[in-house]
């Protein structure tokens, strides 16, 4: 994993220079880990904010990756889903300036 603390913006900072395939793939990657680093973490006993933390975090994954693939903005159920969805917003600026993707990918962020 990237990310062992499940860190939104540490797996970002990570990911953010990377090319397009790289950051697709690392996404996905860390989404796995995440999955795996949850069933691990519920059979030790975790308190359930930290199972919480764990959720989000792989819920961020899974939007953007949603985004990438589909191109279309993903449901949200919470006020957080959408704050870490935006967080994304960096790497999608990043691979526009690189040329990996068309500028219109900017619209399914809120600015």
């Amino acid at each position: 994993m990237i990310s062992e603390k499940c860190d939104l913006d540490e797996f970002i900072e990570a990911i953010e220079d990377l090319p397009y395939h790289e950051v697709l793939t690392s996404i996905l990657k860390e989404g796995y880990a995440s999955l795996d680093h949850l069933a691990h973490r519920k059979r030790d006993g975790a308190i359930d904010e930290e199972i919480e933390r764990i959720n989000q975090y792989g819920k961020a994954l899974r939007d953007v990756t949603f985004l990438l693939q589909m191109g279309m903005r993903p449901d949200y159920v919470t006020k957080r889903d959408v704050e870490n969805y935006n967080k994304f917003r960096c790497v999608a600026s990043r691979l526009v300036e690189k040329g990996e993707l068309m500028p219109s990918i900017l619209d399914f962020f809120d600015d």
